[in-house]
């Protein structure tokens, strides 16, 4: 369909005419084309730097070092994240912490969300807030209940290495968690970490991760599938 002015235009001009003016319409197409190329090509560019994908599934280990207890605990979690428009990304995780101490075990399942966003080719910036709910049995009273509480977290990724593929991406970040009943030495903790991973390829990577909850310590591993 013509638009509007070729219409006017065809009415009240003569039969030649015409014919010149729908040849001009493949003209403005190809400018029309060429104005949406360059107009997408800084976006493209962008995402060709930005190395790093917000869906994932993961799956891993913790060794957590407990000092007010001077006892460790040994936690399995799964991880689950999908992005969406570009710099958001919804996620859900399971994690299972069983200690010796008074036969406890912890079932924690955290919702939440973030945004993150790239500042320079390589690397981002991000932070997210989750909420919390523990489910504690224990031999000891006290330590034997349901909770729920928020954790808070931002941090950096940074490819430092790129290859074809993949590349070695190192991470950090700093947090705070509030929860009740948590097996940790208090429990309104500050947190830092630090991280390395290794994209093997552009799906499969694998991380540690050490991180420091005020008193206590934190090693952690994982194989994490991005799409």
């Amino acid at each position: 369909m013509l638009h509007l002015p070729f219409a006017l235009a065809l009415a009240s001009s003569p039969v030649a005419e015409p014919t010149a003016l729908l040849a001009s319409q493949p003209t403005l197409a190809a400018s029309e084309l060429a104005l949406f190329v360059s107009a997408a090509a800084p976006t493209l560019v962008a995402d060709a730097d930005a190395p790093f994908s917000y869906t994932y599934l993961e799956v891993g280990a913790v060794s957590f070092d407990v000092d007010v207890i001077d006892d460790e605990a040994d936690v399995h979690y799964g991880r689950a994240s999908i992005e969406l428009l570009g710099f958001l990304y919804v996620f859900g995780g399971h994690s299972n912490l069983s200690i010796d101490y008074q036969n406890t075990d912890t079932d924690l399942i955290e919702l939440g969300a973030g945004a993150h966003v790239n500042v320079v080719p390589k690397l981002d910036l991000f932070g997210e807030v989750g909420w919390l709910y523990a489910d504690v049995s224990s031999d000891l009273t006290a330590l034997d209940d349901t909770t729920n509480g928020y954790e808070v977290f931002g941090g950096a990724r940074w490819m430092v290495l790129p290859w074809s593929g993949g590349g070695l991406e190192l991470n950090g970040g700093l947090g705070y968690v509030d929860l009740e009943n948590q097996v940790s030495s208090d429990d309104k903790t500050t947190f830092w970490e630090v991280g390395v991973r290794v994209h093997v390829l552009e799906v499969p990577s694998v991380g540690a991760t050490y991180s420091k909850l005020e008193d206590d310590d934190q090693v952690s591993a994982g194989v994490r599938l991005s799409f």
